[in-house]
Formats: C-alpha cells, structure tokens, sequence
C-alpha cells in the first residue's frame, strides 16, 4: 500500500540510514537495537523536521510566501531546520524563540547568526507559553512585515499540524521498506515527543500499512496525558487531510513521561549518561534535550524488562547534535 502524495519541495537526501547498534545491545544486555538516522537527513545539521518541512514549505511557495516566521527555544532544532529550508528556498526567516536555558551565541544560535536569520529573545514564565504568548508576538510581526511589502507564513510550534505530519506518515513506508529490504523484524519504535507530530506521523502511517510495530513516545515537554491527547488529535487529523479512514483513541497511544526530569530543556543525568553511552559504544552523537532523554528512557525501559532479549527495537535519531555545544557545562560536568 502506498499513501496518496502531496505536493512537496526536495530539502532532504532521502532515504536516511536505518542499521544495527551492536555495542550498545550488549551494553545493555539486549534486546537489538536499531537506529533510524535522521539526523542526517541533510539540510544543516539534519533533524526529523526535514520531513515536515518539505510539505509545509510546498504550500508556502503556492501561496507566494517570501517570509517564513517560527518560534521554539534559543536552542530549537524546528527553528534551524526551518531557516536552513528557507535559505534554500530563497525566503527570508524571522524567528521569535524564548531564551530558554542557554540563549548564548553558541550551538544552533550561532549557526542562526551564519545563516543570516533575524532572531528575537523572548523571557517567559513557562516553556508552554511558547503555544500562548509567542504566537501572540508572532501575529504583531507578521503584521509588521506585512506593512512592509513581505508575504510572511506563521509556522506552528514544531511543524505539528496536518500537513506537516504526514511528512512523517510518509517516513514510515520508507522505515518498512528499508526493514523490508535487510530482512529486519522489529516490534518497538522508540521516539522524542515534543510538539508530537513525529510520533503521530509514524502511529498514522505504520496503521495505515497494517505493520505490526507499537509507536513509543518518550515526552521531552508534556505530562503522559496531555502528550498522548496531542498525538491523537494530529494523527485523527492528518488522516482527514490524507484522506484515510482512520481514528485513534488515547487509549492506543504509548508515551512515557518519566525522563522529562526538571523540565523541557534541562538536562538529566541519565540523559547526558545515555548520550555518553551511545557516543562512546557507537560513536553517534545525540542532544540532551530530545534524544538524550528519549534514549535515557529506553535505556530503564530495557533495564525494567519491558523488553525481551528476543525482540528489536528501532530508536529514531531526530537531530539536535549542534545543541551540544551550547549545552557543553552539563556534558562536562554530569
């Protein structure tokens, strides 16, 4: 089966690399452990928002947009990727981001300081006002570069809606085939979920191919439920853009929001241990804030039992490897 095709725009060097983490299966006693690598998707320094983007940024173009505007933290992976896509596309981009915990000229700021982006820094209270307040501030720029001439296009937090999602409904045809093609059997997909959108995708698209593999969300952001009800709406409307006949009730949906640790943004220990573990085992690189955590919380999940030595899991790297620099005191010193 394959999903109906939307109009996209070419951003990403498709497929990504999907193989086996052999030393980290043992490190950690089984089960086998697979990567799927999309932090070398290709624009920048890669990242899963590759995917939406090229769908997102399809229908910009149709619109005549020529000024893209995003929020997120200092430090956020959906803003770099969308400049990047933009300096590619011939589009301007105004970022309006919160300063987080390190808003410094370093890591993904720095590399928006080579890119030419205009960033705004932002206080706020909570990282969840980055849904409330930010939008509000992005609304009073769009207006302002309306009155100068430009065609802005407000993208929402993470790229998670509809149109958005299904750049990842469609990553998981491209999983299965590659499965499909090294004789792989897996039960398991292990994730970041921040806006959602990526594990409503995968959930979306590994339904609609009837595989039998179970989505695990690991929540950087939202408490359990608050993650899985997010993950519900975008898959139950994104199957309405794709036209499928397919809606899910929380009940099917897997996020573990134990690894969230003081909050979005802050490092753990067991997450900085989990990006040392896999730089030092397998020589990959991952962030604190997403697949540090994520990979934080299949490391207890394999310590706890919930996996079988007999069963394979596939781990989707989702980017944010520059975020390392900015975060260089806690690697150092956790």
């Amino acid at each position: 089966m394959v999903l109906a095709r939307l109009p996209r725009v070419d951003l990403g060097k498709w497929p990504t690399p999907l193989h086996e983490l052999p030393r980290l299966s043992d490190a950690l006693g089984g089960p086998r452990i697979f990567i799927k690598r999309d932090d070398l998707s290709g624009l920048a320094f890669g990242g899963n928002k590759c995917r939406k983007l090229e769908y997102l940024l399809s229908d910009a173009k149709q619109r005549g947009v020529d000024t893209l505007i995003a929020t997120g933290s200092a430090q956020s992976n959906f803003a770099l990727q969308m400049a990047a896509a933009a300096c590619k596309l011939g589009m301007k981009s105004y970022l309006v981001l919160f300063k987080g915990l390190h808003p410094e000229m370093q890591g993904n700021m720095l590399l928006h300081s080579i890119l030419g982006s205009k960033v705004s820094l932002v206080d706020i209270a909570d990282s969840k006002e980055m849904f409330t307040v930010l939008p509000q501030r992005m609304n009073q720029l769009a207006d302002e570069l309306r009155s100068q001439g430009c065609n802005p296009w407000i993208i929402p937090v993470g790229g998670s809606v509809p149109l958005g999602t299904a750049g990842w409904a469609y990553a998981a045809e491209e999983i299965e085939r590659q499965l499909g093609e090294q004789g792989i059997d897996i039960q398991h997909v292990i994730l970041a979920n921040g806006s959602g959108g990526t594990q409503a995708g995968l959930v979306l698209g590994f339904k609609y191919l009837r595989t039998p593999v179970k989505v695990i969300g690991i929540s950087v952001l939202s408490k359990r439920n608050e993650a899985k009800n997010t993950v519900v709406t975008q898959v139950n409307e994104t199957a309405k853009l794709l036209g499928l006949d397919i809606a899910m009730t929380p009940e099917e949906v897997t996020v573990y929001d134990d690894y969230i640790g003081q909050g979005y943004g802050i490092p753990t220990r067991e997450g900085i241990e989990a990006v040392k573990l896999v730089a030092r085992t397998e020589a990959i690189l991952l962030d604190p804030v997403y697949t540090g955590k994520s990979m934080a919380g299949l490391v207890d999940l394999i310590r706890k039992g919930v996996f079988s030595k007999n069963e394979s899991v596939l781990f989707v790297h989702s980017g944010g490897g520059a975020a390392d620099f900015a975060y260089s005191q806690e690697l150092t010193n956790y």
